[in-house]
């Protein structure tokens, strides 16, 4: 330690300058902060009056919660409890339905924010520079952990207030719908700060963080399908375990989020000022001394660089097809206790039910492949801002050769993804059925021009606007939307049509039109050529 450096830490404590370094965060991360809040705390704004209008009556909801009590059902929702107050409280079923997957939605934004303060501030040299100033150790970290607790409570804030238009709950349950994704925030913000400690770069801190989240989600849906103690070891759980909006509500599970938070936050100061700075406390594995025969071009790097995100593409969509197909074996005993609305949110034009069902999970499906695709361009544009695709420009490569090869990169993935997602819900979900099995399979077929023109839609814009970053995720979630919630929110026809995947014909539910496929196909070809003169004109931006 220097002695500069000494007198900082001595006389102004490790936290000094956290209010200044605070300030320059909230600045740099308002149109992020911005666009998280508003997305999550909007499209509950949008889905509370929907499943207000759709469940009205008692009757209604009892008929819906006979087909949640299912463990399968259970396990992609929550605890049985909620089932249990459908017919009284519309805020449960709200609450049931939908409380899993925002709180997923907000962990995802604590990830991104704490790693994108602390590890990949490290990574892009950014924190040199503001520690060449006069702060202390952990300053950055505790503006870090101070912007996102601030982001949480404003984001509960939201949710409590779109909440107020549930019936059901007392004066208390929105609060405690909105205090729920609080603690969600705030834990998931605190493993994060862990992750960026024993990580070296960014990407890992993210992935670790995720992990978490996969995994908090997986104990939550294992322990509401048995109703045991497996809910207990998800922080996702310990907001589903409030039970909010039942007669059963309750505070206390929160504050194991808090006591975790808490726990979370004292260890990863503790373990910053226990490392080097620049490094994580895991040592990074020693590469090879030379390169594999196989790697003699930039395309061929760009393939290794991003095979993680491609293995883990194909678990997650494999696990999310099997999952769906323990659903979709279900159906017909599922669809009996709806009524003619709830059925048309489902239905896809055609008369058989479960090859309606088969055709939504298809579709999700595609659009969680399309995902994998877009964080392979997001990793092309990576590369470019942190310096490291500059060694690789200086070789002899053209532009199509590097960073061009993040379009077959994001294809492949995309690709291979959906597929092994289409064939674990067949063999889950068509149980022997060779007939459902074959319709699965060409429904997964069909919806790869789709996500072809989207990834292409993505490269284009990273060819194009590199720095309009947002223009990929807007796209993702507009389809994402589109596929899962159209039908739900009567979204209208011309807002549907943008999104490549409303041109599909719905197979199997309904024939598809190889024609319509064709044209996609087309305007994908078309959208990744635009793609590649777009790298042509531009500069690359090396920092």
């Amino acid at each position: 330690m220097t002695a500069a450096a000494a007198e900082i830490e001595d006389g102004l404590g490790t936290l000094a300058g956290t209010g200044k370094i605070l300030r320059f965060q909230l600045r740099r991360s308002r149109l992020f902060l911005f666009w998280w809040i508003a997305g999550i705390a909007g499209f509950t704004w949008m889905v509370v009056p929907v499943i207000t209008e759709q469940y009205q009556t008692e009757a209604e909801r009892a008929g819906f919660a006979a087909t949640m009590s299912s463990p399968a059902m259970l396990s992609m929702s929550g605890p049985v409890e909620y089932v249990h107050a459908y017919a009284e409280s519309v805020g449960a079923l709200f609450s049931h339905r939908m409380l899993l997957w925002t709180c997923a939605m907000t962990a995802v934004m604590f990830v991104l924010l704490v790693t994108r303060l602390t590890r990949a501030d490290e990574e892009t040299s950014r924190s040199e520079v503001i520690r060449s100033l006069p702060i202390g150790r952990r300053a950055d970290l505790a503006s870090a952990l101070l912007v996102s607790v601030g982001a949480a409570v404003v984001l509960g804030g939201l949710l409590a207030l779109a909440a107020t238009g549930l019936d059901g709950g007392d004066g208390a349950s929105p609060l405690l719908f909105g205090a729920a994704h609080t603690a969600v925030g705030i834990v998931f913000a605190g493993l994060t700060a862990i992750a960026a400690q024993l990580s070296e770069n960014a990407s890992t801190s993210t992935g670790y963080g995720l992990a978490a989240l996969g995994a908090s989600v997986l104990f939550a849906g294992a322990g509401n399908a048995e109703g045991n103690w497996a809910t207990w070891l998800s922080p996702v759980g310990w907001s589903q375990l409030t039970y909010v909006y039942t007669p059963q509500e309750r505070w206390w599970p929160l504050l194991v989020s808090l006591a975790v938070a808490v726990g979370s936050v004292l260890l990863a100061f503790a373990m910053v000022s226990r490392r080097d700075f620049g490094q994580g406390m895991m040592a990074a594995r020693r590469g090879r001394a030379t390169a594999k025969p196989g790697l003699k071009s930039a395309t061929a790097l760009t393939f290794r660089l991003t095979r993680g995100l491609i293995w883990t593409g194909v678990i997650t969509l494999v696990l999310l097809g099997m999952a769906y197909g323990s659903v979709l074996g279900g159906a017909d005993d599922f669809a009996d206790g709806l009524s003619a609305a709830q059925k048309e949110i489902l239905d896809r034009g055609g008369s058989d039910l479960k090859a309606s069902f088969a055709t939504t999970f298809i579709s999700i499906n595609a659009i969680v492949a399309a995902l994998f695709g877009v964080l392979v361009v997001g990793r092309g544009r990576k590369e470019e801002t942190v310096g490291r695709g500059e060694l690789v420009a200086a070789a002899p490569v053209t532009r199509g050769g590097w960073p061009g090869s993040y379009l077959p990169a994001a294809l492949f993935t995309a690709t291979a993804t959906n597929l092994v997602g289409g064939l674990g819900l067949a063999a889950s979900g068509a149980s022997g059925d060779g007939d459902l099995f074959g319709k699965i399979a060409i429904g997964t077929l069909v919806q790869l021009p789709a996500i072809w023109v989207l990834i292409a839609f993505v490269f284009a814009a990273f060819a194009w606007l590199p720095r309009a970053g947002w223009l990929r995720w807007l796209a993702w979630t507009w389809t994402l939307l589109v596929v899962y919630f159209g039908a739900l929110l009567d979204l209208p026809e011309w807002a549907m049509a943008i999104s490549p995947f409303d041109h599909l014909g719905n197979y199997p539910a309904e024939d598809f039109s190889a024609a319509a496929l064709a044209v996609l196909t087309v305007i994908a070809a078309v959208l990744a050529t635009f793609g590649y003169t777009g790298l042509r004109r531009r500069n690359l931006s090396f920092n």
